[in-house]
Formats: C-alpha cells, sequence, structure tokens
C-alpha cells in the first residue's frame, strides 16, 4: 500500500475572524513593488500607508479616510497619556503560575510607537476583520488586513461612521506585534476594555469621535 503524504502549511494569522481565516484572502491581490510606490498610497499625517490594489474607489475613500483618522488620534498626547494611564493585557492567555498576560501601559506605549506597518486591505468577509503579519523585511506582501465589505462601506453611514476607524486602529495591534492576541476575549477574566486590540481599537474610535 502506498503511503499517503500530506503536506500542510501553516499561515500565522490575528485577528476576530469567526470562521476560516483563508476565506478573507480568497482573490487577494499582491501590491505592487515596481515602480515605487506601487500601489501603496499615503494615509494622511503618513503614519503608514495602505496598497489599494483590492478595492474599489469607494471603498478606497473610506480606507484612507479612517486610516487618516487613526493616524491622526494616535499621534496625539490625549491618546498617550490614555494608554500609559491603565494596566492592559496583551492577550487572554494565563502564563507562568496562572498569571495573566499583562502589560504595563508604558510598554504597550513603547510597542505602539514602532509604528503601523505598511498593509494592503483585501474587501472580503472572514467574519468583520482579520489581520496577517509577515516576519519577513524582504515580503511585505503579505502584511493585510481583510475587512468585511459591509464594514467599510458604514464609512457612510453617520451612525456607524466610528466603526471602520476602530477595525483598522485594532487590526493594527497585531500588525505591529504578535504578542497582542484576542483569542477568547470578551470574558470575564479577559474584558475586552483591558486587552489592548480591543481596548486600543475602542480608544481610538472615541477620541477620533471627539
Amino acid at each position: 500500500m502506498k503511503k499517503l503524504i500530506v503536506a500542510t502549511l501553516i499561515i500565522s494569522t490575528a485577528g476576530c475572524s469567526g470562521g476560516r481565516s483563508w476565506v478573507g484572502w480568497r482573490g487577494y491581490d499582491d501590491p505592487l513593488k515596481t515602480p515605487s510606490p506601487g500601489s501603496y498610497k499615503s494615509v494622511d499625517g503618513e503614519c503608514f500607508s495602505i496598497g489599494v490594489q483590492n478595492l474599489e474607489e469607494k471603498q478606497e475613500k473610506a480606507v484612507m479616510e479612517a486610516a487618516g483618522e487613526v493616524c491622526k488620534v494616535i499621534k496625539s498626547e490625549e491618546f498617550k497619556n490614555r494608554v500609559l494611564a491603565q494596566e492592559w493585557m496583551a492577550s487572554c492567555d494565563i502564563v507562568h503560575e496562572a498569571k495573566k498576560d499583562t502589560i504595563k501601559g508604558e510598554e504597550v506605549f513603547k510597542i505602539m510607537s514602532n509604528g503601523i506597518p505598511n498593509f494592503s486591505v483585501n474587501p472580503k468577509k472572514p467574519w468583520m476583520a482579520i489581520a496577517q503579519a509577515q516576519k519577513s523585511e524582504n515580503d511585505h506582501t503579505r502584511i493585510r488586513m481583510a475587512i468585511n465589505p459591509s464594514r467599510i462601506n458604514k464609512w457612510y453611514s453617520s451612525e456607524n461612521k466610528g466603526l471602520l476607524v476602530n477595525t483598522i486602529a485594532h487590526e493594527s495591534t497585531h500588525l505591529i506585534s504578535f504578542s497582542f492576541r484576542d483569542r477568547g476575549h470578551g470574558t470575564t477574566e479577559c474584558p475586552d476594555a483591558k486587552l489592548v486590540s480591543y481596548g486600543i481599537g475602542n480608544l481610538v474610535e472615541e477620541l477620533a469621535n471627539q
């Protein structure tokens, strides 16, 4: 009998997908590397650039404007003060001797100060959004977010405008550091308000609305 050899490819993914993460990348086109800057466009405030090659014109406008709001907030003194003022949870993991995965505000702000890397956006439905980071410094094509098109379109709704700002800020934390994870969130032991990914997303939305 011949042996069947199965190769499994494991891709490191972070974010808030409620289903199969690969669905979020269906139809994804890599950003063009040449000529520079290719398909990347710098957001207002120049904190980072976004690969818009997969977005329709209206989607691109929404993502770029919402990302500009994220940039404006994270550069503000109020954001810095609010991050520094509390102790956070990097993840919902239980670490050494049953202790929670806590992290001081100073450390969170220090990590955030490294900056949001350039990323591409794919308008697909993983759930609401997921992010995928690539460790290689020579290949940026996998630094990306998949965002539900319905979430992008809410930018044009006055009542739900802040959701896209929240989503981009939230998913950016996963791109900044692999230590910021949120599996198991929303419990008494791991409340969203204390968790870096959700807490930062909510904070940025709050300050953007002021």
